[in-house]
């Protein structure tokens, strides 16, 4: 019963991603990506995992395919110049570099081998301000 559980969890979290990251239009329109003073999206699971900022929220999201995605959700100041990333067992992986408005939704997802899953991973955002990390997601 926990396995079916999790399947229609894990499915219901790919079926609002992909909606969350349809187009920039469709995410500016949207509300704000839900993040809680805890470090867990509106899902409330440990695959998924935010960290507010001032302009906006950074998350890390895994699939059970594998996949990591790091997003960003700009909801005010100027337009940045940032890499997405995430960071799993010491090594960092960064994106190219891309422009980040405010009202934006941006994301990038990495094809990683289905045995990846579950592995703690952590996103990140980088750019001439700093460089901002989530919690770590696992399982």
């Amino acid at each position: 019963m926990r396995g079916k559980a999790n399947s229609t969890l894990i499915a219901l979290a790919i079926a609002a991603g992909s909606v969350m990251f349809s187009t920039p239009a469709a995410s500016a329109a949207a509300a704000s990506f839900y993040c809680d003073s805890s470090g867990y999206t509106a899902l409330n699971v440990p695959m998924q995992r935010c960290t507010s900022l001032s302009n906006g929220v950074l998350y890390v999201l895994q699939a059970s395919n594998g996949n990591v995605t790091t997003g960003y959700d700009k909801t005010g100041g100027s337009a940045i110049s940032a890499q997405l990333g995430y960071s799993r067992g010491g090594t960092s992986h960064y994106a190219g570099a891309i422009s980040i408005s405010s009202g934006q939704n941006k994301s990038h997802t990495w094809s990683l081998s289905e045995s990846s899953y579950c592995t703690s991973t952590i996103g990140l955002l980088t750019y001439s301000g700093g460089t901002y990390q989530t919690p770590s997601s696992h399982c």
